[in-house]
């Protein structure tokens, strides 16, 4: 029992350093990810499948080749669903074999660790829907992204793994806040005259929990049979859908550009006086925006 809540608290550990450094969409970080889910899940997805099993749409689903790989392997006209979702998954952030990578670094862990087919069929659809979300809200793969993600994920596709992320984030953040209130208020002050900088760490509170609502107010995206759809007009999918209709992640959008703007001055404040001169150069010739 010590030795497996040794365990799970140095994977929550290595995940807050991952998220502290902004480094959540490495490769190595990814990895920790899926060994964070694969190991805290197992009842979280028999639940969830559960659930899903109910659904008319689950008999097709299991039936039906993955989604990624169909849009992948095929050809759609530009401006549909199939072509967007096409050069999404083409990137190299969205370039590994998720379900294959986790369940390798589960029996690393477990040599006894398995599951069924269905289940394995089930990953795939739990990391589309994860890819679904970035490409419909168009989030990004920063730490904050990810909790936004995970936010909205969990409104409909509740998890444990998911839970403990966004409430050690929390925690995490407010630590920060009490050891240095006003850390942040000192850099604003100080650049003023170049950024107004308008964020403070209890954003991440507000982002995680915006992103929760917009979730409850969506359909389950696993529900969906979107290889019926992959030739639609993207447009016409997001709006019968209803994904345009009432999302708020604008201020999640804000804060991205806002963190952008503190790391570049913390990255500014390590330089050297030649360095930093020619940093603010080429930001005012750009009318401060981050290069």
């Amino acid at each position: 029992m010590f030795e497996k809540i040794k365990y799970e608290f140095n994977l929550i550990k290595r995940w807050s350093a991952a998220a502290e450094a902004n480094e959540l969409n490495n490769e190595g970080e990814i990895d920790l990810v899926l060994e964070i889910m694969y190991h805290f899940d197992s009842k979280s997805n028999k639940r969830l499948l559960k659930k899903f099993e109910k659904l008319d749409y689950a008999k097709t689903f299991f039936e039906q080749e993955t989604l990624r790989d169909v849009v992948l392997k095929g050809k759609f006209l530009r401006g549909t669903l199939g072509a967007a979702l096409k050069d999404f998954w083409s990137q190299p952030n969205y370039s590994k074999d998720l379900v294959g990578d986790g369940l390798k670094a589960a029996k690393k862990r477990d040599k006894k660790y398995n599951v069924t087919e269905k289940e394995k069929k089930f990953w795939s659809g739990i990391f589309m829907e994860h890819d679904l979300i970035h490409f419909f809200f168009h989030i990004d793969t920063t730490t904050v992204g990810e909790l936004s993600n995970l936010g909205f994920t969990c409104a409909k596709s509740f998890r444990k793994s998911f839970f403990l992320i966004l409430f050690f984030s929390a925690i995490a953040t407010l630590f920060d806040y009490i050891k240095n209130p006003i850390g942040l208020l000192i850099l604003r002050w100080n650049v003023r005259k170049v950024h107004s900088i308008k964020f403070n760490l209890l954003s991440i509170w507000k982002i995680m929990w915006k992103a929760y609502w917009v979730g409850k107010r969506k359909p389950w995206l696993l529900s969906i049979d979107w290889h019926m759809r992959l030739n639609e007009p993207l447009h016409l999918v997001e709006k019968e859908l209803g994904f345009m209709s009432g999302v708020d992640f604008g201020y999640y959008h804000k804060v991205e550009k806002e963190i952008e703007k503190v790391k570049w001055w913390l990255k500014y404040g390590k330089k050297g006086p030649q360095e930093q001169k020619q940093l603010l150069h080429a930001l005012v010739l750009n009318r401060g925006k981050i290069f």
